[in-house]
């Protein structure tokens, strides 16, 4: 039989009318408080969500990079962390200052960690491209910081106090190693920060190979969502490389993986509209550089 131990608290009027409402159905008091108390140790290990109230409707705020919401469904996922990856010269910074600058245009705050170039670097960057940054940041909706040196904490008590809509983080590779970015404490901490207040994020990687390897590290598996940027030659007649964008993973969206041509223009990212290449010869011509480079033979080498 199990032995029953006196239970020694306080309880208030109200708590003693509602043991005694029970007092019938289960037994003695000591009885009801048992079953409460197993009952409250047990959610500790357990999540309880309140479905009812989550909101079904994702909300998407837009990239500002010119046909890319069409692909994602109206934008990115508001609290997403998106990785921008690709090879060096590939327009990642471009891309990531274009996305600030949708965003201080619709009035949202925003903040740029740089762990590679001088702040002065960055706004004659953002300069080059006709955005008035320094308005921006007199106005309190853009904060840059070149050369970051600043601790994960640091990083933290800034974002706290400044509040913003979305972040930039140039790049994650200079921050920290991949193989210790899932696991690192102080990363995880900054990550649980930027979820907590729904902040949409670009999480800037370096890659040594380009589009067409097949090859992913940690910082791909903790995004939310994956853009890889890369040059390929997509016109047989002319050689000269052509940049693309690839949306390789994007939580809750429907995705088209195929890479889109892109240019750029005295005003950051364009759209290539005059260009029309099939997926298909796309892809192939992805293939048969994979092809090229490893010095295989490929069926799209015929195309």
């Amino acid at each position: 039989m199990k032995t029953k131990f006196p239970i020694h608290t306080t309880l208030s009027a109200d708590a003693i009318k509602v043991l005694d409402r029970y007092e019938k159905e289960l037994g003695a008091k000591n009885i009801v408080l048992e079953k409460a108390l197993l009952n409250l140790d047990a959610t500790r290990f357990k999540a309880k969500l309140d479905t009812q109230n989550i909101d079904r409707i994702i909300k998407r705020i837009s990239t500002g990079i010119p046909g890319l919401d069409d692909f994602l469904e109206g934008g990115f996922p508001k609290g997403f962390a998106v990785i921008v990856t690709g090879p060096p010269g590939t327009g990642k910074t471009t891309f990531s200052m274009q996305y600030l600058m949708e965003g201080v245009k619709n009035g949202e705050r925003c903040i740029f960690f740089s762990f590679e170039e001088r702040a002065q670097q960055l706004v004659q960057h953002f300069a080059r491209f006709g955005w008035d940054v320094g308005k921006y940041i007199d106005d309190g909706y853009l904060e840059i910081f070149g050369i970051s040196m600043l601790t994960s904490e640091e990083m933290m008590e800034i974002i706290d106090s400044h509040k913003p809509d979305r972040v930039v983080f140039d790049s994650l590779n200079v921050f920290t190693a991949p193989g210790d970015f899932r696991t690192s404490t102080s990363w995880r901490g900054l990550h649980k920060l930027l979820k907590k207040n729904m902040i949409t994020s670009l999480l800037i990687t370096e890659k040594a190979h380009g589009i067409e390897k097949k090859e992913f590290d940690d910082f791909d598996f903790l995004g939310d969502g994956i853009i890889f940027l890369d040059f390929i030659q997509t016109n047989d007649i002319d050689t000269t490389p052509m940049p693309v964008m690839a949306v390789q993973k994007m939580r809750a969206t429907r995705v088209d993986h195929t890479p889109q041509p892109f240019r750029f223009t005295n005003s950051g990212i364009a759209k290539y509209r005059a260009l029309n290449l099939p997926a298909n010869v796309l892809q192939a011509k992805i293939e048969r550089r994979r092809a090229e480079r490893t010095g295989s033979s490929s069926p799209s080498d015929e195309i």
